[in-house]
Order: C-alpha cells, then structure tokens, then sequence
C-alpha cells in the first residue's frame, strides 16, 4: 500500500473495515467530521437559499460582486437589443449543433420560436440585473432550468444539458468581449465586473441545472 494509501487509512479507519449490508446505520455518520459535510449536503439539496448561500460562498460572491454587476447594468442595457439579436438571430441559429433547439419536425428554423426564446432570454437577463438575490428570484432560476427537463416540462421544450452549457458559455463570452470593448480605458472595472459576472454564472448554472440531476446532486 502507498504511503498516500497508508495516511489515507490512518485517517479514515473506517474506509478499512468490512462494509454492511445496506439498510444498517452508517458508521461514517458518527464521525463529526463526515456529519457536519452530510448536514451541509442535506441542507444544500433541500433549502434553495442554502444552496445559493454555499456556492456563493466557495466562489466568494460577495456584495462587491453584487455592486460590480450594478455597475455593469448602463453597459448591457446599452446593448441589450445588439445582444440578444445577435445571440439568437445570428448564433444560435447559425450553429449546426445549437440551431436543434429552434428548427420544427422539418428541420427547419422555426422563427417564431426563435422570437419567444430571446424575448425570455431578455426577460431573465433583466432579472439577473436587479440584483436581487432572494429566495424568488433563485426559485425562478431553477423554474426556468426545471420546464427543460421532460418530467417538469414538456418533450418538446427538452434541451440536453451540453445545450445549455453551450448557450452559458457563449452569452458568456459574448458579454465579456462586449465589456472588453467598452472598459478598454478603466481596466480595473473591467476586472471587477468580469470576475463578478463569472462568479454569477457559476451559480446560477448550478442553480438552473438542479433538476436536470435530481436531488442527489
């Protein structure tokens, strides 16, 4: 055994010892250690604020975060039209693996589609700029994961969860070039509005995903 394996085992002796039959208590729980991270898991999974409050946390999202986005509120709503325009009207369903989102039985570009998803992509980038991070406003950031997932939903407003990454990562970068632009004379509010708005997304792509994976995750 490794000297890693052997610190491991010194460690957690438990892990060593023969495991039983499910159904019996599980011993790692009497450790406080292993306690405290179970309460935490359990805590997290069930309570949508506690989520939020721990994930901000090991990002550290803090109020200068929050006061950073404020700042970024003249920039993007400048913008807002040019945005959305060109996520949906010239990305989205341009790109070969993307565009499935918004083409009918035919295969083809559904625009009508295209002109109801933008139109709630403004909707919830608006309510990502007030700034209010209550318990409303993450339910309704897992509301809007939860109607893409076939048992919350519908079939047909399905989208697998590379979609979803994709479409993050690309409005991602799409408002990161767009403040690159702007704050190209003030470099350190370009940092401090880039690294709050990263932080923001982390949270809000664990938050719109957690019925995607179930309580579990």
């Amino acid at each position: 055994m490794s000297i890693m394996s052997n610190a491991y085992m010194k460690m957690f002796p438990m892990e060593a010892e023969k495991k039983m039959p499910s159904g019996k208590r599980n011993s790692a729980l009497e450790v406080p250690e292993f306690n405290k991270a179970w309460n935490l898991y359990r805590d997290t999974s069930l309570d949508i604020m506690k989520r939020y409050e721990y994930m901000a946390q090991c990002v550290d999202f803090t109020d200068k975060d929050t006061e950073a986005i404020k700042e970024s509120k003249d920039i993007i709503a400048a913008n807002l039209k040019a945005i959305l325009d060109h996520i949906y009207y010239e990305k989205l369903i341009n790109d070969p693996w993307l565009s499935r989102w918004f083409r009918d039985e035919n295969g083809k570009i559904a625009k009508e589609y295209v002109d109801i998803r933008r139109a709630r992509q403004q909707r919830f980038l608006l309510k990502v700029l007030e700034c209010k991070w209550d318990e409303e406003f993450w339910n309704f950031v897992r509301w809007v994961g939860a109607v893409h997932v076939p048992i919350f939903g519908f079939e047909d407003l399905y989208i697998p969860v590379r979609l979803n990454l994709a479409l993050w990562g690309y409005i991602h970068q799409y408002l990161f070039n767009l403040f690159a632009r702007e704050l190209k004379n003030d470099p350190e509010k370009l940092r401090r509005i880039t690294t709050a708005w990263t932080k923001l997304f982390w949270i809000i792509i664990d938050i719109y995903h957690i019925d995607y994976f179930g309580i579990w995750m």
